[in-house]
């Protein structure tokens, strides 16, 4: 292409942690943003550190029925906890590996006994009982083996659930048969940690169950053992409806037994865990010195639980005014003037209560502005109280969520977060919009939102459309990067809670009309699908019990390699040969673009210049080749044995001459069920002008 100008050059993009830009920031191609930015990220995560990575699929874990719901992690310890599903008028407490409570036919199944009811071999290692944990850890010798199981009875013969929570990704094995350690009925091999919820099909009405870990020198660690029923109904009756569920509110009380429920229109619920039991009760809460105006369809919107005090505001009529319980007593609302008593306030600011939060001080959002509530001694009493404005930004419903010492909440158009802070320098706590550079990413309005600090710090906000708009924030560092991750089907609702130092993030998603989903995200599993399912055996050629997946194409990894897709039909698929460990789900691409370039030339920008990339270079991280460009290097080399996958990559993955165009950007895609994470990006660059 012959031209008046031309230039060559090597451009390098180091960084991703900017994350997708929006289009109105592409003209400031001089910032430092703009050069560690992106045009689209779905499916790719930002990390503050520079890469982008793909982000991980979601495990099937059951379904409920309806079009709509909400869910919220309940934890119980650092240990276990429970997923809280609600659905129109239902509630269902279900543990991370997906079982209904009272369905577990194991006995001591979270070895809150010790090891009572379960038989041991541990010559070879330790089986050490803790409550909510069970380690097992093998020797260094040749022969090793730790096992742990024990008889179970049925109702009847049938299909139940063999379901295990491991925490941490070491190999083990459960069998099912006649005996202690013994396989008649089935062998589930687990490569990797995370909860096991698998179909098992059981001809008499006693079983053994075995837990065997195998590998030398290796250590589980065990939350949960169950063989479990599939038609057994735990749901909990509730009073609301599918349409009340998005403008739920929950706190949880100090003692993380107890969530308090709020809804404008509804009594105030509370849900209570008793641990000795392993049970649940749900029941309007009784409170002591009730207001007066909490009657009919005027309740308070929202709560929390500061300075030894259960706060709740934001009724219908009396959308100003908020009230505390008595110190120490949560469910005494009884006025009074003595310092412990309970009290009353209303704001003299106009605006209604949004949300309520606890940090340094009680933070109240309302429609038009954000407000902290303080005392003159320190401690906030009936006769020493105020309020003070901080900022005039105002909020929308959405419960605020806390992000280490920062509250983020949603704006009252729904389209914005911003991070509320105390500044020094200021002496007030000030207002950040988080959005301000992504600002197309929630356009589409913001539903919920959600925050899961452990391990990577991803402030997740749901939106309208049904998707996920993910900003990864590093507070210490000032870095956040927006990204958009698309699940299929439509999302109906999300939430995170920590369970052994990581966050366990999940979701609720319509992927067909009359059912929702519970999905989970582990973080110990790397399977990219979506709605995934895993099954084990020996020399399997058919997968059955796959019914959530009816009718639709479907990724599928047989022994770590890539089968071609299938359409589930009949809640089956037949596999063109046979495996071991198969991974089963939607399939989802990863798709990150470019900006376009402006390197520069003699005199200004390089913007009007054509351009054209000679070679185009990724230097990728333990990856499979994506695509560039719409080129996918070739991805087999000889000294890969037949019959394997070949092994991902810590390389730079090149594709040739491109054509001509005014843009000169680079397309990445990974639509394989496999990991990519891209470090940087650099090519052999050609611009003219003619």
């Amino acid at each position: 292409m012959a031209g008046q100008y031309s230039s060559k050059s090597t451009p390098i993009q180091n960084s991703f942690h900017t994350g997708e830009l929006s289009p109105k920031i592409y003209g400031r191609t001089d910032s430092d943003g703009y050069k560690s930015g992106a045009e689209i990220m779905e499916n790719f995560i930002a990390d503050p550190r520079g890469p982008a990575y793909r982000r991980l699929g979601s495990r099937y874990i059951t379904e409920f029925a309806g079009n709509d719901g909400r869910v919220f992690v309940f934890a119980v310890n650092q240990n276990a906890g429970y997923i809280i599903v609600m659905t129109g008028n239902k509630m269902f407490p279900i543990t991370m590996d997906g079982v209904a409570l009272p369905t577990n036919f194991v006995y001591n199944p979270r070895f809150r006994s010790g090891s009572i009811g379960w038989t041991v071999d541990d010559n070879n290692g330790d089986a050490i009982f803790y409550p909510d944990l069970l380690v097992m850890r093998t020797n260094d010798s040749a022969q090793r083996h730790v096992y742990v199981g024990q008889q179970v009875t049925v109702p009847s013969a049938g299909t139940y659930r063999v379901a295990v929570t491991e925490l941490l990704g070491e190999p083990y094995v459960i069998r099912v048969g006649t005996a202690l350690n013994n396989s008649a009925y089935g062998e589930i091999i687990v490569a990797t940690g995370g909860p096991i919820n698998a179909p098992i099909t059981l001809p008499a009405t006693t079983a053994w169950i075995t837990v065997v870990n195998e590998e030398r020198d290796s250590v589980i660690n065990v939350t949960s053992i169950g063989i479990t029923s599939t038609t057994v109904d735990n749901s909990i009756d509730t009073p609301w409806i599918e349409q009340d569920l998005e403008n739920l509110h929950v706190a949880i009380a100090p003692s993380g037994s107890v969530a308090y429920i709020m809804h404008p229109n509804y009594p105030v619920h509370k849900l209570t865990y008793t641990y000795a039991t392993d049970s649940f009760e749900f029941e309007q809460v009784t409170f002591t010195g009730t207001p007066p105006q909490w009657t009919g369809q005027n309740h308070p919107r929202t709560g929390v639980f500061h300075e030894g005090r259960f706060w709740l505001g934001g009724t219908p009529n009396e959308s100003q005014t908020f009230w505390a319980s008595q110190s120490g007593l949560y469910e005494d609302f009884t006025l009074g003037a003595e310092a412990d008593d309970g009290l009353v306030f209303t704001m003299a600011k106009q605006g209604d209560i949004r949300w309520m939060a606890s940090t340094k001080n009680l933070m109240i959002g309302t429609t038009f502005g954000e407000h902290i509530v303080t005392s003159v001694e320190g401690v906030i009493t009936p006769s020493d109280i105020q309020v003070t404005q901080q900022s005039a930004y105002g909020s929308n419903t959405i419960q605020s969520v806390q992000v280490g010492d920062q509250i983020f909440y949603v704006s009252a158009d729904e389209t914005k977060v911003r991070a509320m802070q105390y500044e020094f320098a200021a002496d007030n706590w000030l207002s950040k919009d988080v959005t301000f550079f992504s600002s197309h990413i929630t356009e589409s309005g913001i539903r919920n939102v959600a925050w899961a600090q452990n391990p990577n710090n991803q402030f997740a906000c749901l939106l309208r459309n049904g998707t996920l708009a993910v900003c990864s924030y590093e507070r210490g560092e000032d870095l956040w990067g927006w990204h958009r991750h698309n699940l299929g089907g439509e999302i109906k609702d999300i939430a995170a809670g920590p369970l052994r130092g990581l966050d366990i993030s999940v979701s609720l998603n319509r992927r067909v009309p009359g059912k929702i989903y519970l999905e989970v995200y582990p973080q110990l599993q790397e399977v990219y699908m979506d709605s995934w399912i895993t099954r084990s055996g020996t020399q399997m050629t058919q997968i059955d019990n796959i019914n959530h997946l009816e009718g639709k194409e479907v990724n599928i990894l047989t022994d770590d390699a890539v089968h071609p897709n299938r359409v589930v039909t009949g809640g089956s698929v037949t596999l063109d040969w046979p495996a071991d460990q198969v991974y089963i789900g939607l399939p989802y691409t990863s798709t990150l673009r470019t900006l376009p370039p402006d390197t520069g030339v003699s005199g200004g920008s390089a913007v009007p210049y054509m351009k054209r990339f000679n070679r185009i270079y990724v230097n990728l991280l333990d990856s499979a080749n994506p695509k560039i460009n719409g080129e996918r290097q070739p991805s087999r080399t000889a000294s890969t044995p037949m019959d394997t996958r070949q092994p991902n990559i810590t390389a730079i993955s090149l594709v040739g001459e491109r054509g001509w165009d005014r843009k000169g950007q680079i397309t990445i895609e990974q639509d394989l069920p496999l990991p990519c994470t891209i470090l940087n990006l650099s090519a052999e660059f050609n611009q003219e002008i003619i």
